[in-house]
């Protein structure tokens, strides 16, 4: 496992985050490091937490620092240094899964061994056609591609929103033996009202 001080590392500082008339977060102040599990019911703003913590969301007062490798990480350049699953978050659906894949190699570096996508994608249990567009796909079959994507790319820190969603248990049972794994290598990030279920073992908790 990684030295705790060397993981990625996001810090709040005299943070606020509103959406709308909705307060989620007035001059908050604290840090994320390892694995963490933003905790909140439905609607309380844990996705829009960890869209900010992915720099698809600014705040609207205080700072966001990323830090990376030991050094700060520029606003433009996050995405470089994070993956990211959710909702809100899809390939094209025209595509198939051997151009998804392509398509996602485009942009970034997949791990190696066991958390390569190849070997995450087989062992997720998924199974499509070759030919088979992925707005054809079911709700689980894109859930397991999302996650293979984002476990499996090399990445200092990991974002999953509710990542068990729309898994049976055999996916659900895959994710967790994956997501231990990638908690040892990097700092990992999950939004999610089900703690029990979706949240790293061992977790720090962040709550909303």
């Amino acid at each position: 496992m990684k030295d705790h001080g060397t993981l990625a590392t996001f810090r709040a500082e005299q943070l606020s985050l509103r959406r709308g008339a909705r307060v989620i977060w007035d001059n908050a102040n604290w840090e994320i490091t390892g694995p963490t599990a933003i905790l909140g019911s439905n609607g309380t703003g844990k996705s829009s937490t960890l869209a900010m913590l992915a720099g698809q969301l600014s705040p609207d007062s205080g700072d966001l620092v990323f830090r990376a490798n030991g050094e700060p990480i520029e606003a433009e350049s996050w995405m470089t240094q994070m993956s990211l699953a959710s909702p809100w978050l899809d390939l094209p659906s025209h595509l198939t899964l051997e151009e998804a894949l392509r398509f996602h190699g485009t942009f970034r570096r997949e791990r190696q061994g066991d958390l390569s996508w190849g070997t995450l994608i087989l062992s997720s249990g998924l199974s499509v056609g070759n030919e088979v567009p992925l707005r054809l796909w079911s709700s689980g079959q894109r859930q397991r591609l999302s996650l293979a994507l984002a476990l499996g790319t090399q990445s200092s820190a990991v974002l999953l929103d509710e990542p068990a969603s729309n898994l049976d248990a055999e996916g659900t049972a895959w994710f967790q033996r994956v997501l231990a794994e990638v908690c040892e290598r990097c700092t990992v990030v999950v939004a999610t009202n089900d703690e029990k279920k979706e949240a790293p073992k061992g977790a720090s908790l962040l709550r909303i």
